[in-house]
């Protein structure tokens, strides 16, 4: 063996045992964590999976009154759901928009799965329709015992033609929808403890946080 190929397996060792012992990067965590009162809200963020470590009771996902899950997140629902919580979701199909609907979730992340019907048969939406679907679906996962839930950024599904508009159109949007779930989750009233807010477009992370730092500020300014 010359001294070229002493330096190769050398070289092929080294980036071995770098692998092997290199420490995961610290993405699998909370990126932001808020309490109020009895409630922790916490942003997660990871691109189009859900975190390893993001575990909840339950996972709440937006629909249309069809509740078919074929967009975004709700989407990624029911892939991870193996299609168990589709077929629930279309025996009891149509629903009236602001209803919610639980059913089965993911082995191993989530317990149970529920559909918030955020949109009116023409596929529109409204602040009332989706701090209504989203607090009815968080009361009705406390009656079967849930006390933490998943709540990923609906942005993407709010979007009418999400591979049309500018950045700036989509940084609204986010910063809307952001508003609109905490208000959801606030305006629930339910006993929950954990929300677990799973922003999965790295784009909207600093959105989320900055909507949350102001809504803890305001709710706690109200409180005293």
């Amino acid at each position: 063996m010359n001294v070229i190929d002493l330096h190769r397996m050398l070289g092929k060792a080294q980036e071995t045992l770098k692998r092997l012992f290199t420490p995961p990067p610290v993405t699998l965590l909370p990126r932001y964590r808020a309490a109020l009162e009895d409630l922790t809200i916490e942003v997660w963020v990871s691109s189009r999976k859900l975190p390893l470590l993001l575990r909840g009771g339950a996972i709440i996902v937006p629909t249309a009154p069809d509740l078919k899950m074929v967009f975004g997140v709700a989407k990624m629902a029911r892939d991870m759901g193996a299609d168990n919580i589709q077929r629930e979701a279309n025996a009891v199909a149509p629903l009236a928009p602001g209803d919610a609907f639980v059913g089965t979730g993911s082995r191993y992340r989530y317990k149970y799965t529920a559909l918030a019907v955020i949109f009116d048969e023409l596929k529109r939406t409204s602040p009332q329709l989706i701090t209504s679907s989203v607090g009815k679906a968080m009361r009705m996962l406390r009656d079967r015992g849930v006390n933490s839930v998943i709540i990923p950024d609906m942005t993407e599904n709010l979007l009418t033609q999400p591979n049309w508009i500018t950045a700036e159109q989509r940084r609204e949007t986010a910063a809307i929808t952001a508003r609109l779930m905490l208000a959801g989750i606030l305006d629930a009233g339910s006993n929950i403890k954990s929300v677990r807010i799973w922003v999965w477009d790295k784009a909207n992370a600093d959105i989320f946080i900055d909507e949350l730092k102001r809504f803890t500020q305001r709710e706690r300014t109200v409180a005293a």
